[in-house]
């Protein structure tokens, strides 16, 4: 599911990795969304924060980021039920992929 194109500020930004089994390369990118300020301008909400994701070929198309840069990005919503079979409980898995980000 797409989200609609959002304005976040870059809060961390980690190296290429690789899957386990080295098939796909990924990059995780901590996206923050700055809490809510009412018309005095003072904060009245907290910092929404984003773990994301970007797969093998978008890598190429991802501008080098840095904490502190403005970005705008269009995400990808995707949500998973996985069985633990070491003790057959369900936990959900919740992920956000980067479909397109550029600076501001």
């Amino acid at each position: 599911m797409l989200i609609p194109e959002h304005k976040f500020l870059v809060e961390k930004v980690f190296q290429v990795d690789e899957t386990k089994d080295k098939k796909h390369k990924f990059q995780r990118i901590i996206l923050k969304k700055p809490g809510y300020t009412d018309e005095l301008g003072e904060k009245i909400g907290k910092d929404d924060f984003f773990e994301c994701r970007a797969w093998n070929k978008k890598l190429n198309e991802i501008p080098v980021l840095k904490s502190g840069d403005k970005v705008k990005a269009l995400l990808a919503l995707q949500g998973t039920c996985h069985l633990d079979i070491t003790n057959g409980q369900e936990f959900y898995y919740t992920q956000f992929t980067i479909r397109k980000i550029q600076l501001l």
